[in-house]
């Protein structure tokens, strides 16, 4: 029974880990597809930025394929809002 739930643990981290988060908040005007390959500090999401233009809010921390994306263009994000999800290579 401890083997099954030290397993489920590990999964449940395992799995958390390769959420990744919002580095800086605001409005998010640009977010990686599902499917998408990307290499590891390549841009997940982009916000709106205080000068104009835009600004990286969220970027990989591993190589992999984008499989989930929860941030949405026209809301907003907050530092350490999960913005995507990436399976690792």
């Amino acid at each position: 029974v401890v083997f099954f739930a030290m397993a489920a643990v590990v999964a449940f981290l395992s799995d958390w880990s390769r959420v990744q988060r919002a580095a800086i908040g605001g409005e998010v005007t640009w977010v990686v597809e599902p499917g998408v390959r990307v290499e590891e500090g390549g841009a997940l999401v982009k916000i709106a930025a205080l000068s104009g233009g835009e600004a990286v809010a969220a970027r990989a921390n591993a190589r992999g394929v984008v499989r989930k994306a929860f941030a949405v263009v026209g809301t907003h994000i907050k530092k350490g809002d999960a913005v995507a999800k990436i399976e690792r290579e």
